[in-house]
């Protein structure tokens, strides 16, 4: 699985072929703000792991950005209530503790 990253948007592949991505725009007007709006997997790549790969993806970008991350994707929320390690990139009332 080839993972590649185009601005805000983070890209899987499998032999060539598009197997899902997650989307995480700028927040207009919130210099340093993103949110990950959408983490999408092609069904025949479901549960193998390629959307908590693409989270972690995500996740270790937003820090190494200094991005603080607002969630609007369902499974980006479940994500990150199971790793509390992440939650140090949310506004702290976004904390999922």
């Amino acid at each position: 699985m080839k993972l590649t990253r185009v601005g805000h948007r983070i890209t899987a592949t499998s032999a060539g072929q598009w197997a899902g991505e997650i989307a995480f725009p700028a927040v207009p007007g919130r210099e340093g703000h993103v949110v990950i709006e959408r983490t999408f997997v092609c069904p025949q790549f479901r549960h193998h792991g390629l959307g908590a790969k693409l989270i972690r993806q995500a996740v270790a970008l937003a820090k190494q950005e200094h991005w603080t991350v607002k969630l609007m994707c369902p499974f980006a929320k479940m994500e990150f209530s199971r790793h509390h390690d992440y939650n140090d990139c949310l506004l702290a009332a976004d904390r999922l503790d």
